[in-house]
């Protein structure tokens, strides 16, 4: 296979916004690397997006998944243009009903992996900076700007998320790779379920529209990508 002119890695890539963002960079050429955690539902999602898709069975949670995840994509594609990190999971509820499992899986999904993924990606991003201008896109969340009741471990996680960001794009600034978290409201996917007693679909966001934020950043000027978009 000849080596593709642009290749991207998309963490929750089986479904929902990982789903969309990665089927939206297919289209625009990228070769793509779709990470998930059930072989099945992964499966799926490659056919859908056809043979220019590598899929990777990964839980980010495993601290090993990022470095294994990422040489397996450099193995397939030989470099990496644009990472996306959009695995999460959800909890809700006071925060004396979570279980220490509970706060380590969100804690290690939504945070702890996206440090991890940008950690085992620089290197090859730094080497795609020579003839273009590669992007991390992490998939935050307005509970990563806002506090709300009930949300209180998931805010955690995502202010964390925000917040890192924000500190990766000011170290990356004059190196050529620009970092940059989207921070959507409701996404009509089912991470939004407890929501819908009061918010119709009609009302959310589209998975399709989170990845059309993603495209927008990628798209934008070598020094005018954000250090965080809010839809």
């Amino acid at each position: 296979m000849s080596s593709p002119t642009q290749a991207a890695l998309v963490t929750g890539g089986s479904s929902g916004i990982g789903l969309a963002v990665a089927a939206a960079l297919a289209a625009r050429g990228y070769a793509v690397t779709v990470l998930g955690r059930d072989p099945a539902r992964l499966a799926r999602a490659g056919g859908r997006l056809g043979s220019g898709t590598h899929t990777v069975v990964a839980d980010v949670a495993d601290p090993g998944a990022a470095q294994t995840a990422v040489a397996s994509h450099i193995q397939r594609w030989g470099r990496l243009d644009v990472l996306v990190n959009s695995a999460g999971v959800l909890a809700a509820g006071p925060l004396d009903s979570y279980s220490e499992a509970t706060v380590a899986e969100v804690l290690d999904v939504d945070l702890r992996a996206t440090i991890l993924f940008c950690q085992a990606a620089l290197p090859y991003l730094r080497k795609a900076s020579r003839g273009g201008r590669p992007v991390i896109a992490n998939i935050a969340s307005v509970s990563g700007k806002r506090a709300d009741p009930g949300f209180s471990l998931y805010c955690a996680a995502k202010f964390g998320v925000v917040g890192f960001t924000a500190a990766l794009h000011q170290e990356l600034r004059g190196e050529g790779v620009a970092a940059c978290a989207i921070c959507p409201g409701l996404v009509d996917t089912p991470m939004a379920d407890w929501a819908r007693s009061w918010a119709p679909s009609s009302s959310m966001l589209r998975p399709e529209d989170v990845a059309g934020a993603v495209l927008r950043v990628i798209d934008m000027p070598a020094g005018h990508v954000p250090a965080e978009l809010v839809l």
